[in-house]
Parts: structure tokens; C-alpha cells; sequence
């Protein structure tokens, strides 16, 4: 999909495939290459759908290597549910921009 290609051209080694074939890719960044402490992954998944009739969900994770201890969270779903009003809005708005 020239749409993948160009993700991975742009984000280069920040750019990185977790299923090929359920589609779901991750931008990831870190505080060091070689050793990071943490790591902020923007998942996006893109459903059957899409293109078509349903747009990409994304999801945000947070990775903190302590003290040899690796906790690995969802930070939340763009879909937000504590998000409420005009910020829900806002967001969906944002999102929906970047899918048409």
C-alpha cells in the first residue's frame, strides 16, 4: 500500500510494523536510541474499512523501563472517553481532518 510506504519513509526507523496483516504499524519515540527509559508509541490500526467507510483508530502507549521493571500501559484511546464537550469535539475534529 503506497499509503504504508510513505509512513515508514517519513518516519524511518520510528516507524515500525506490529501485524502486517491486521494492520496496525506504530510510531514510536524515545529519550535515547540505545538504551531508552521510556517509549511513547502512537498506534494506529486501520480497520477493514478503511479507507472507505471507517477511519484509522489510534491508540496511545507508554513504555518506562525502571529498575529492571518494564511497565507497559495504555496511556488512553484517541477515542477519549474521559474527554467531554468541546475538548471531544476538538479532538474528533483533528482526527477526522487527518482521515479525509
Amino acid at each position: 500500500n503506497e499509503e504504508i510506504e510513505a509512513m515508514a519513509a517519513i518516519y524511518g526507523e520510528e516507524w515500525c510494523v506490529i501485524d502486517d496483516c491486521a494492520k496496525i504499524f506504530c510510531i514510536r519515540i524515545s529519550d535515547d536510541i540505545d538504551d531508552p527509559k521510556w517509549t511513547l508509541c502512537l498506534q494506529v490500526m486501520l480497520p477493514n474499512e478503511y479507507p472507505g467507510t471507517a477511519p484509522p483508530i489510534y491508540q496511545l502507549k507508554y513504555k518506562h523501563n525502571s529498575l529492571n521493571n518494564l511497565l507497559y500501559f495504555v496511556l488512553f484511546n484517541l477515542s477519549a472517553p474521559w474527554l467531554q464537550g468541546q475538548e471531544r469535539a476538538d479532538l474528533s475534529n483533528s482526527l477526522e481532518e487527518i482521515y479525509m
